[in-house]
């Protein structure tokens, strides 16, 4: 894995050195920059040694003419078998590394029609990529179909463009400018959708997307996605005809794949299925091969209704792991140091309090691993979220009732907002449309005016709802939400995490299985019948807890460390949104009290966003908030019991 930088601006070749220093965190093993000869194009890489840790992965990587440069962050499963079969074909590879197979794959296509995205569409991994064509004088960059790796492009008024791994990198070449139109859509995913970032003139490429640039003229491109495939991706022959089946053997080949490292291997474990599954095949696998289970990491909380390092032990027990358990942090310091820390990663407002534990739990991996296996994905393709059960009940059976008796319903269970179920209600007065925009905007501050992504509007109404629910989750939500947390907070500590449930084969057999198979029994039906037979007994059947911090103790922790009492606390979180005086602390009563997470969601994405206004930090407000109170004032407010 790397971060990779680059430029076809002359006058920005001076500074890509420092865009590259940038992303130093992302490759710690090594730095490299090209430039042409004819000044048409420069681009550097940093590297995260994980296979071939020889030189010869060094980047970036010309072609044996000189004609093509590559620069390539990322992983591409069963690279070491499609080597093989192009030695088979007379290549002599001068590395390991995937990077060049990647190179010569590419070359290949541009060779044969030019079509860059059906090559890149062959291939299982994690990517993003720039290449150099020396001969046309043209750029390609491009990004993985599911978004794993991220990829930032910023364009210049003269027609130029740059490009960078992190929108941080961007900054090396001249300032950015936040752009908070962004505002509405933020507080409806609690991230910003791609391709907007929050910086005016910068775009996250997004998913499967390929950009070919020549002489300031843009032209776009679009990998396909696995799910949509009919063929199997390059190197992965599907001999099952079962559908569970192939699933199964999907994920076991895909588990294998990621343990392909040149390094030290270890996999995330928890009580739930997803990790917990990733990890007991790992675990399978790796005897199999004469080798140990690869290390696990859990992270562990002083509250024991959202602890799960008891089932973690027993797993890891079970599949004869080492466990390192990280505590998740508590001081109030301890909270908003790493909160600012991920901002300054992510370079945009990320509202998912979680992304402070991936940073503390990375940190950890980090000591131990520079290959990492996760569970991401799981939840969006086995059917884990309660929202689709609710759909699947929209689309069988409440959709039918008359809408004056869902309204009435919903008018008479409307004392508690935050309930599951009047949310469920609410959404659940109109069409299809009205439910997909309601359960899947997570404002619970109407004055906000938090708004979905018009993509997502735009496709809800194709399928059956709960079908349209999760490819959502999987095509918007993943990639903005868990992918963008476990590429920033693993990259910061030199960790590639790598997402066996979103090999292109999983995705392909995942989709190839109907909605309603996946979602019975609450959820998940498929998946469990499939890891149950390498977990320890009963641990199919615990209790979804989720990778979740306690947010409203959180918020309260945090804001008065920075702000004081609760008055202050209400000025600095709303300063600039039209929220009367009374509301205000209305919201921030129910945000701390424990008893309503959507609204204590709402807020800590608020804060979020005022920190993010501040370039990622509060100091300012803290200072006078603790020459305007006593001492004593500025103390943890305890959630109301």
């Amino acid at each position: 894995m790397c971060g990779i930088a680059g430029t076809t601006a002359k006058n920005d070749q001076a500074l890509l050195s420092g865009a590259v220093s940038q992303l130093s965190h992302r490759g710690p093993d090594g730095q490299g920059i090209w430039i042409d000869p004819d000044n048409r194009c420069a681009m550097g890489a940093t590297r995260l040694a994980t296979t071939d840790l020889s030189d010869a992965g060094a980047q970036p990587i010309k072609s044996a003419d000189g004609r093509f440069v590559l620069a390539f962050n990322g992983y591409i499963a069963g690279h070491r078998g499609m080597f093989k079969a192009l030695v088979k074909e007379g290549v002599l590879p001068r590395s390991h590394n995937d990077a060049e197979l990647v190179l010569y794959l590419l070359i290949r296509a541009i060779a044969a029609d030019g079509d860059v995205a059906s090559a890149l569409a062959q291939l299982s991994g994690q990517y993003a990529l720039a290449l150099w064509d020396r001969d046309q004088a043209r750029l390609y960059l491009a990004r993985d179909p599911l978004g794993i790796k991220p990829l930032y492009v910023m364009n210049r008024p003269d027609g130029h463009l740059v490009f960078a791994s992190e929108i941080s990198a961007l900054s090396a070449f001249g300032p950015l400018q936040r752009d908070e139109k962004v505002q509405t859509e933020y507080f409806a995913h609690l991230f910003v959708p791609s391709p907007a970032t929050g910086m005016t003139d910068v775009a996250l490429l997004p998913p499967g997307r390929v950009l070919l640039w020549q002489d300031g003229h843009v032209t776009n491109g679009q990998i396909s996605h696995p799910a949509k495939q009919k063929i199997p991706v390059l190197g992965q022959a599907r001999k099952q005809t079962d559908p569970v089946a192939k699933l199964h053997d999907a994920v076991w080949q895909s588990v294998g794949d990621a343990l392909d490292a040149d390094c030290s291997v270890g996999t995330l474990v928890s009580g739930g299925l997803d990790s917990a599954g990733v990890a007991a095949m790992a675990s399978a696998i790796a005897r199999e091969r004469g080798q140990l289970p690869p290390v696990g990491f859990v992270m562990g909380f002083a509250n024991p209704v959202l602890d799960e390092t008891i089932a973690a032990k027993k797993l890891a027990a079970h599949l004869g792991q080492e466990i390192h358990v990280v505590l998740a942090p508590e001081k109030p310091h301890e909270i908003f140091d790493e909160l600012q820390k991920t901002l300054h990663s992510i370079g945009a407002p990320f509202g998912n309090p979680s992304v402070v534990l991936m940073r503390s739990l990375s940190r950890v991996v980090g000591r131990h691993a520079k290959v990492c296996l996760s569970g991401d994905g799981g939840d969006e393709l086995f059917g884990g979220y309660p929202r689709y059960q609710g759909a699947r009940l929209f689309d069988r059976y409440w959709r039918s009732v008359p809408v004056s008796v869902r309204r009435m319903v919903a008018r008479i269970a409307g004392g508690n907002r935050s309930g599951n179920m009047v949310r469920f209600l609410e959404g659940g007065q109109g069409d299809a449309r009205r439910a997909f925009e309601v359960w899947n905007n997570r404002c619970a501050v109407p004055e906000l005016n938090a708004g979905l992504v018009r993509s997502a509007l735009e496709n809800s109404l194709a399928g059956g709802l709960a079908d349209v629910m999760m490819a959502f989750d999987r095509d918007v939500t993943l990639p903005g939400n868990q992918l963008m947390m476990s590429d920033r907070m693993g990259m910061a500590f030199g960790v590639e995490y790598r997402l066996p449930l979103l090999g292109h084969d999983v995705v392909h057999a995942a989709a190839g299985i109907g909605t309603k198979q996946h979602l019975r029994r609450g959820g998940k039906d498929i998946w469990r019948s499939i890891v149950a037979p390498y977990l320890p007994k009963g641990h199919v059947n615990r209790p979804k807890i989720g990778f979740n911090p306690p947010t409203a103790d959180w918020l309260a922790k945090v804001c008065s460390y920075v702000w004081g009492d609760a008055e202050t606390i209400c000025t600095a979180l709303f300063d600039g949104f039209d929220v009367p005086k009374d509301r205000r602390a209305v919201y921030w009563q129910r945000a701390i009290s424990g008893h309503a997470p959507d609204v204590a969601l709402t807020l800590w994405a608020l804060m979020v966003w005022q920190m993010w206004l501040n370039d990622g930090s509060v100091k300012r407000q803290r200072v006078l908030a603790q020459q305007s109170f006593p001492r004593s004032s500025a103390r943890v407010i305890a959630p109301a019991s």
